[in-house]
């Protein structure tokens, strides 16, 4: 999200508070260093990710627009309470999801009004590459229990890979024409999976587990994947694709178009514009 706000034509500084964190700083040494950056750096707006640990009073550090951006599902996290609470002073807070948004509801009421959700981007291009896609499909992510109750349904189906990153990971996905999405855990459910995007943006068609219609109807991403309701039905939808490659193409061709709208880029225009609207309530100019 740096990158693109950089792309954007600004310029971002950066504070590594969870490196502190692990090298045991305090915080009133901490607090310093912020107090550092507020005269050196001079920022007009703040914005805090993940959160992990921090006092309240960090928020309070900046006498610009402090945004909070949650990245991780709050039923599952609860080292964010500190800054959710009514001793922090936000302006704004961006949520993983909507069940966030539920929990937000039932226990910091008070940010409610001052809330919204931000969903995870893609890639900055889409990259197909030009790979021979000799595999049917495939699962490359963590095996949880979960995972593999569904997948013992289609072990015949789908090729499952596990332990490789980076480059390796990609190649995969680029041999291969339908990837499989399935929740690590039952916690997961709203989650909409970063694979999702690797996968679309290297070329693969999708079938996911069943997806919180909100959030893919905000990404534009209806007509873009195929969703099934359990086990067996991934199993069927699987079979019927296996006779019919032409569906399979066309879903490859309206993934790759969904990636447009919903790349990291995207997401920087969609904060930038709350970032401007809450400066001006403070008074604040930005470039």
């Amino acid at each position: 999200m740096a990158n693109a706000f950089e792309r954007a034509g600004h310029t971002v500084g950066r504070f590594d508070y969870r490196a502190r964190r692990k090298k045991m700083k305090p915080w009133w040494l901490i607090r310093h260093e912020l107090f550092g950056i507020n005269d050196t750096f001079q920022p007009d707006v703040v914005l805090i990710q993940r959160a992990e640990k921090m006092p309240a009073s960090l928020s309070k550090v900046f006498n610009v627009p402090v945004i909070f951006w949650s990245t991780e599902p709050l039923i599952r996290r609860r080292d964010v309470d500190k800054l959710l609470s009514h001793k922090a002073s936000l302006d704004w807070v961006y949520l993983h999801t909507y069940t966030c948004m539920q929990v937000v509801g039932k226990e910091f009421p008070h940010l409610l009004p001052r809330c919204s959700v931000m969903h995870n981007a893609g890639a900055i291009e889409n990259d197909a590459g030009d790979e021979e896609r000799t595999r049917f499909a495939i699962f490359n992510r963590n095996v949880s229990p979960r995972r593999q109750e569904w997948l013992s349904e289609v072990d015949d189906l789908v090729d499952v890979v596990s332990g490789r990153f980076g480059n390796p990971y990609f190649a995969d996905l680029r041999t291969s024409q339908i990837s499989v999405n399935i929740h690590y855990a039952q916690e997961s459910v709203d989650d909409f999976e970063t694979g999702i995007f690797e996968a679309l943006a290297s070329g693969c068609m999708v079938v996911t587990e069943t997806l919180n219609p909100k959030t893919v109807a905000d990404m534009g991403m209806e007509d873009a994947l195929i969703q099934v309701e359990s086990p067996q039905h991934m199993r069927k939808t699987l079979l019927e694709l296996k006779q019919n490659p032409q569906r399979i193409t066309e879903y490859q061709q309206r993934g790759m178009q969904a990636m447009v709208n919903n790349r990291w880029d995207a997401r920087a225009e969609q904060m930038l514009e709350k970032f401007h609207e809450l400066a001006q309530l403070k008074g604040i100019a930005l470039a």
